[in-house]
């Protein structure tokens, strides 16, 4: 990383959780199997907003309000990101930053199809992913 600044550092961890939320994901298996995908650990970080407020709703997560609040928590997500990649950089080493960086790249790994995430949905795990909210609160 050896022109890695402060402000790039802290781009890369704003970008790459919001591409590999749902854009990327969707891309990959939206031209391999015509579904949307999604990012399961980005996903749910982001997709939390709408679980959040389906509780406090008294566990209705499609109306207008919780779909408002889900995708305004999307978007006010990447604020603690921005702000916790410059506090990285300032804690960590040369060595640190490579890891911290390389972690960020296997989490973006973890991606999966739509089948999956609603598979888990009928077995009784719920995750929650912004995709599959977003997808279905049309």
């Amino acid at each position: 990383m050896p022109n890695f600044t402060k402000a790039r550092f802290r781009a890369l961890f704003v970008a790459v959780p919001l591409l590999v939320c749902a854009i990327v994901p969707t891309m990959i298996f939206g031209l391999l199997a015509g579904q949307w995908g999604t990012n399961i650990i980005w996903g749910s970080y982001f997709g939390l907003g709408w679980c959040i407020s389906a509780f406090w709703s008294g566990n209705v997560v499609h109306d207008r309000l919780s779909t408002a609040i889900g995708l305004i928590w999307g978007w006010l997500a990447l604020v603690p990101l921005y702000f916790a990649a410059g506090w990285l950089w300032e804690r960590l080493s040369l060595r640190g930053r490579r890891v911290a960086v390389g972690a960020l790249a296997i989490s973006a790994l973890v991606i999966v199809p739509a089948k999956t995430v609603l598979h888990f949905e009928e077995l009784g795990i719920h995750l929650p992913d912004y995709t599959t909210h977003l997808a279905t609160s049309y």
